[in-house]
């Protein structure tokens, strides 16, 4: 069986991966190797930090008198035009005026501006101008090429907008490390990402991922990355077994955390409480961030 471990000098100094030293993590059936690997870049960068942010989600026509604790409020779903993109920003900037606002995926404004990157930065200037900060999501998958993602990345900067958070919607395990790459090389031309959840929001219906593939996918992201600071778990979607799994694969950030804490399964399941408990079963030190990816204090 082949070993790493002429690789793990890269991982101790947090040196980005290439794409052939990431076919051989992908293939490697030494999945305690993999982890190691993974874990000592995330190391290598954030020593023992592992960071989780507390979202209030905001899906269209919800309404909700309390955000909690939010750190971010996030607008979820396909805006049906400008005008009601505008609106829900209003009304989220009213709703928790201070709380860091992001709302909707790259892909989605870029059809609400009929494909036009000039017409992206009118649109996002003016969802700027209503009171939001960054987009949710920018999903690898569904702007094309790298190229386009990069033109679109820089369209949404130019109007001030952050574009924070790459994501992925759908892809086999293959795809996913094509997705990586295009991930660092985005990141490489922008600088843009402040975190990148690899792993996908949907599975593929004819090729369902394994746990095995997730955590690979999570190593060879914190590998070939270096450039992004955060890898991310979200932890409503993937749950808290598997997001604890990651911080020894190389993730470091466990997203979408419950911003309103009820007790009724007492005051250690209650969500910051449970997350810094599974963060320090992992090992780690939880820090709380906010949407921004700054520390709460």
């Amino acid at each position: 069986m082949e070993t790493l471990d002429d690789l793990e000098p890269k991982a101790l100094k947090g040196e980005r991966f290439t794409r052939a030293d990431a076919d051989r993590v992908l293939a490697c059936a030494d999945l305690v190797a993999v982890g190691w690997l993974g874990e000592q870049a995330r190391k290598a960068r954030h020593g023992t930090r592992v960071t989780f942010g507390r979202v209030c989600v905001l899906e269209p026509g919800q309404t909700t008198t309390s955000w909690g604790e939010a750190g971010e409020l996030r607008l979820a779903g396909r805006p049906a035009s400008i005008a009601e993109a505008r609106e829900r920003v209003r009304a989220a900037v009213a709703l928790a005026p201070g709380v860091p606002l992001t709302g909707f995926a790259a892909a989605d404004l870029l059809d609400l501006a009929g494909g036009d990157h000039l017409g992206l930065v009118d649109v996002t200037t003016a969802l700027k101008r209503e009171g939001l900060e960054s987009v949710a999501e920018v999903e690898l998958d569904r702007l094309g090429d790298t190229e386009n993602v990069v033109e679109v990345v820089r369209a949404i900067r130019h109007s001030g907008l952050g574009a924070w958070r790459a994501t992925v919607s759908r892809a086999s395990l293959l795809e996913r490390i094509d997705l990586i790459e295009r991930a660092a090389m985005v990141q490489h031309e922008t600088g843009a990402f402040r975190a990148f959840a690899p792993l996908p929001r949907v599975d593929v219906s004819d090729q369902p991922s394994t746990g095995y593939d997730d955590v690979r996918t999570i190593a060879i992201a914190r590998l070939v990355c270096p450039g992004i600071p955060s890898i991310q778990v979200d932890w409503p979607l993937y749950g808290p077994k598997l997001a604890q799994v990651a911080i020894a694969y190389g993730a470091n950030d466990i997203d979408g955390v419950a911003a309103v804490e009820t007790l009724e399964l007492g005051p250690r399941r209650a969500p910051r409480e449970d997350i810094a408990r599974q963060i320090r079963a992992a090992f780690a030190d939880p820090i709380e961030r906010d949407g921004r990816y700054e520390t709460r204090t």
